[in-house]
């Protein structure tokens, strides 16, 4: 019986893992693989193109210190102390997740069933994709669907940027600091009456694109082409970077019939991550539809892995102390 199962291997599971440990909980954290949506590290001494940019990394110098990591590198950390922690990780998919009573019961696919007192959920979310029936595979896994990342490698640059959640328009706005160019496709008409399209038409090298939805896109050998469409005309645009953001569908078939979720399909949380359910706690994309951030995801683990040993503490049984002769 572990006194914590922690599901998923992203930012926010991983967070909730260095706090178990920290506490020494009886813990274990189950996932196909470490690192979630957070890319694995950059092997070194590598050449990257990066739109017409040439990109060499290098490795960190050993004297760099540690408050220059970034939400990533932090990940990356845990992920190497959690793999020295062989007990403590388990490589394996989830295939459901019950409750008995106050025992949660969480069933792998090639492992059986673990029981646990408590349980956190951080099975993250993934981008809504592109519909472009026929575009080759490798170009989808080019976009870039995270649009919070690149800041100054873009400067110079021309940029398309599709979609109208918050997060795109801040992007949009942040790229506007420093790209040559960026469009802003708004594929939904109706989304045009929100009040910061109207803002960030007044910056002077944005422009909006209105009701236009994206037809095709291509590889071209020294960036991409956005070819967009509306009303049976057709627009190409040469650009450096493509970036979507969709929104994004959380992952939350494990606990669809245990938990409340919101309108959105998300996990609804209080502020200390507890779910509708006693014991049952989750963390990161799985909860929220806004703030796709690394360093969001870490405090939230955090916070629910806190929760979670409350709740552990607080709900054995209490034993009884003898008093002393």
């Amino acid at each position: 019986m572990y006194d914590l199962i922690i599901i998923g291997g992203g930012a926010a599971s991983q967070s909730a893992a260095m706090y178990a440990q920290g506490k020494q909980l009886n813990f274990l954290l189950i996932s196909e693989r470490l690192g979630g949506k957070v890319e694995p590290a950059s092997a070194e001494g590598r050449d990257y193109m990066f739109g017409k940019m040439l990109i060499h990394y290098d490795a960190p110098d050993e004297d760099e210190s540690d408050d220059r990591l970034i939400g990533s590198s932090v990940v990356h950390q845990f992920e190497r102390q959690l793999k020295l922690l062989h007990d403590r990780v388990l490589e394996d998919r989830v295939s459901s997740l019950r409750q008995e009573g106050a025992i949660f019961e969480v069933e792998t696919v090639n492992s059986g069933v673990k029981q646990a007192r408590s349980v956190i959920v951080a099975t993250g979310a993934q981008p809504r994709r592109l519909d472009l029936p026929g575009v080759a595979d490798h170009l989808i896994a080019n976009l870039g669907y995270n649009t919070t990342h690149h800041g100054d490698t873009l400067r110079g640059r021309e940029i398309a940027v599709i979609g109208t959640t918050d997060e795109a328009l801040l992007s949009t706005a942040e790229f506007a600091q420093s790209a040559t160019k960026v469009y802003l496709v708004v594929p939904q008409l109706d989304a045009a009456e929100r009040p910061e399209l109207a803002a960030l038409a007044n910056i002077q090298n944005v422009e909006l694109l209105q009701g236009y939805r994206v037809a095709d896109v291509k590889g071209e050998p020294l960036g991409r082409k956005l070819v967009l469409e509306r009303d049976g005309t057709r627009r190409s645009l040469s650009v450096d970077s493509i970036f979507v953001d969709l929104g994004y569908e959380p992952a939350t078939a494990l606990v669809q019939e245990l938990v409340e979720r919101t309108a959105a399909g998300y996990i609804r949380v209080d502020r200390r991550n507890a779910t509708s359910v006693p014991g049952l706690f989750a963390a990161g994309d799985v909860t929220r539809s806004e703030g796709e951030q690394v360093l969001t995801a870490i405090g939230d683990g955090a916070r629910a892995a806190r929760s979670a040993h409350f709740h552990v503490l607080t709900s054995q049984s209490v034993q009884t102390v003898n008093p002393a002769p």
